[in-house]
């Protein structure tokens, strides 16, 4: 993912750089064949579609049609404007309207998408019948005709190649969306399941190896005081090794029935081969928590990793975990986007329930980047 960002960086300045080259040829033209009174307010609308064109090639896709439709009229409107303006009938400047397309298809669905195309070819077969103001003769009708039917074949075919590289970077998204819930159930299961069976091999210990081991204890006790001689020395040698038995059975019994939830593990098990973005885990060594706390961390994470697939854009996700003043402190941030007012949605919305279901709270901040804490109280006797 990190070279698929260099190479749409280099797509971009090359974009760039060819519009610019495409502005010289056109403005020295316009300024040869017009006076400043025409090249100055060209220039004006050059600059501006240059400013659009970038705003809409980094800026994120608004959440309302209206914002959508706003963002993409600017570039289009703009090139449209140079290309009437032009005094060859067009020229080099309709690849500027092929590249408004391109970037129409960044935001807008397929009916927005024909709709720009339509509109360009429009505007070609309005340059092509000398429209603009500094075009005297027009082109022949057939010459119009097969010129608008090129371009709107590569309008359609550069805003058909963006669109389809949107869609399959979704898809990506979508991907690493199901990866994350994926493995932080299998997680969860995967200690439940644990857990479940350490139970049940404890019970078998204590209640048939551990019952045995009494009633051999006893029975070697009063052996004890019916042996006399060299033999009592090996009962009371036996008895002795029987009490030390079944002290280590029940502490291994104890032990397991204490055994923490691999936190660590199954952390890194969520936010493992997540292709993007890269996820930078930081657990402090021997933190454990009980199977609720720790349940919690997890779907936290879960919701914190897919939000920032989902939303942010970003390249890195830092995540630490840590006992802090008596609580678990999970805190999360990346370096995406932003946003101006947080307004969590079901997923924040149900971390913020978990937590005060554990007596904790939840803190979110977009204002550099999206930044996410947790706080889980630790109850007394908690694993930890």
């Amino acid at each position: 993912m990190a070279g698929s960002s260099r190479v749409q960086i280099w797509a971009g300045a090359s974009m760039l750089v060819l519009c610019v080259l495409i502005g010289v040829v056109e403005g020295s033209g316009v300024l040869a064949v017009g006076s400043w009174t025409y090249f100055v307010p060209w220039l004006v609308v050059f600059v501006g579609y240059l400013a659009a064109l970038v705003v809409a090639s980094v800026r994120r896709t608004p959440a309302t049609p209206r914002g959508r439709l706003l963002l993409i009229a600017a570039p289009v409107l703009l090139s449209n404007a140079i290309v009437l303006l032009s005094p060859s009938r067009g020229g080099l400047s309709l690849i500027l309207l092929v590249l408004s397309a391109a970037i129409a298809s960044l935001h807008l669905e397929l009916r927005g998408i024909t709709g720009v195309v339509l509109w360009n070819s429009a505007v070609v077969l309005a340059a092509g019948a000398a429209l603009g103001p500094l075009v005297e003769r027009p082109n022949p009708p057939v010459e119009m005709l097969l010129v608008t039917f090129l371009y709107a074949l590569l309008q359609a075919a550069s805003a058909a190649m963006m669109w389809s590289q949107r869609r399959v970077e979704e898809a990506l998204r979508e991907l690493g969306v199901a990866h994350v819930e994926l493995r932080s159930t299998s997680a969860l299961l995967a200690e439940s399941s644990q857990a479940q069976e350490r139970l049940r091999i404890s019970r078998e210990l204590h209640d048939l190896l551990g019952h045995q081991l009494t009633v051999l204890s006893v029975e070697l006790e009063v052996a004890t005081h019916r042996v006399e001689g060299l033999g009592r020395e090996h009962v009371l040698r036996a008895r002795g090794l029987a009490k030390d038995l079944l002290a280590d059975v029940r502490s291994v019994v104890g032990t397991e029935r204490r055994r923490s939830f691999d936190l660590a593990g199954a952390l890194a098990q969520v936010t493992e081969e997540i292709p993007h973005p890269r996820v930078h885990l930081d657990v402090e060594p021997g933190l454990g928590a009980d199977d609720d706390h720790a349940a919690a961390v997890v779907r936290a994470v879960q919701e914190i990793a897919t939000n920032t697939i989902r939303h942010s854009e970003a390249e890195n996700l830092w995540i630490t975990l840590a006992e802090v003043d008596g609580a678990l402190r999970l805190e999360a941030r990346d370096d995406g986007w932003g946003v101006a007012s947080v307004v969590p949605g079901n997923g924040l919305n149900g971390l913020r329930e978990r937590a005060a279901a554990l007596g904790g709270r939840v803190e979110l901040d977009g204002s550099d980047g999206f930044r996410v804490r947790v706080e889980l109280p630790v109850r007394a006797g908690a694993p930890a």
